[in-house]
């Protein structure tokens, strides 16, 4: 999907997609659906197919995972970008996105190893903000990527370290976290979570007199240049909510105005509609229907959502 919409917003950049080296094309003998996605997006989209050995958590090569709870597991791989060296710069996606504008113009930008926005949602101080690797622009070099790797089996050999899994994001801070290039968050990195929130401070920032800029939810949609979903511990906007977390997640309707009673329930509109119109694109385009609602409880318990 983040194919096709690179194509509708007529981006020039070339398309990659990494992915499963079990998973072969209908041209090289796929039958599956994802053969059938993987030959769509190769022949609507233009998009190169290369397939890459997935890995994960530990930085070993593994299968990879299926069926529609995908986990953080094989998130790593994304870092296997640093190997397309046929390219002086990639820009790195996460499929969990909507896009409401091409980004060809980050391939304009300085020359940098790598250019990331900060993670604005962090609990910490606005200074110690992580870099988030749900975008990464970088210059690719295997060598970044064998460092990484090597940095993670060492996390993992080393019985003085804090055994929490680490992933890409924890990667990317550890080598780059002092040196990367700042994309701003604002248009690049805003997260469906930002509609349910009634501080706004952290994203929108404060003006030069001190105060804290107004909050708009329109106007910040309209200049985003794309959302995240993210609303742990909801699923994936391809798995459908369960109706006891959605009644628990979804945002609240804000009083205007205490006398008269009178709500405004935009937030939750446009929260919902981004939802929809993923799950609406994803049945349309690569004829997929939603995941089944999991049972809310069972799936809190199991992602560590109390």
């Amino acid at each position: 999907m983040v194919f096709e919409a690179l194509d509708r917003l007529g981006s020039k950049a070339d398309r990659v997609l990494l992915h499963n080296p079990e998973w072969a094309p209908r041209s090289q003998g796929g039958s599956d659906r994802n053969s059938q996605l993987m030959t769509l997006a190769a022949k609507r989209y233009n998009v190169k197919l290369k397939p890459v050995r997935m890995l994960d958590q530990s930085g070993e090569t593994t299968a990879g995972a299926s069926g529609g709870f995908s986990t953080w597991d094989t998130s790593i791989t994304k870092l296997r970008a640093f190997e397309l060296t046929e390219y002086d710069r990639v820009l790195s996606l996460d499929s969990d996105i909507v896009l409401f504008q091409h980004l060809d113009e980050l391939f304009l930008l300085p020359k940098s190893p790598v250019a990331m926005p900060r993670a604005y949602w962090s609990d910490v101080p606005a200074d110690q903000w992580p870099f988030t690797s749900l975008m990464i622009l970088l210059e690719p070099n295997p060598a970044e990527l064998k460092y990484m790797l090597n940095t993670l089996r060492s996390w993992w050999m080393d019985a003085s370290q804090n055994h929490t899994k680490k992933y890409d994001m924890e990667l990317m801070n550890h080598r780059f976290g002092s040196s990367a290039t700042v994309l701003p968050h604002r248009p690049y990195a805003l997260l469906s979570a930002e509609f349910r929130r009634h501080d706004h401070s952290a994203y929108l920032g404060t003006a030069p007199d001190g105060n804290e800029a107004p909050w708009n939810a329109e106007a910040v949609l309209k200049e985003a240049k794309l959302v995240h979903f993210s609303d742990w511990p909801l699923p994936k906007p391809w798995v459908m909510w369960p109706h006891d977390a959605l009644t628990e997640i979804q945002p609240d309707c804000d009083m205007l105005d205490v006398g008269n009673y009178q709500y405004s329930c935009r937030e939750r509109e446009i929260w919902k509609e981004l939802y929809n119109d993923f799950r609406r694109r994803r049945k349309d385009h690569c004829k997929l229907l939603s995941v089944a609602a999991p049972n809310w409880a069972t799936w809190k318990a199991s992602v560590g959502g109390g």
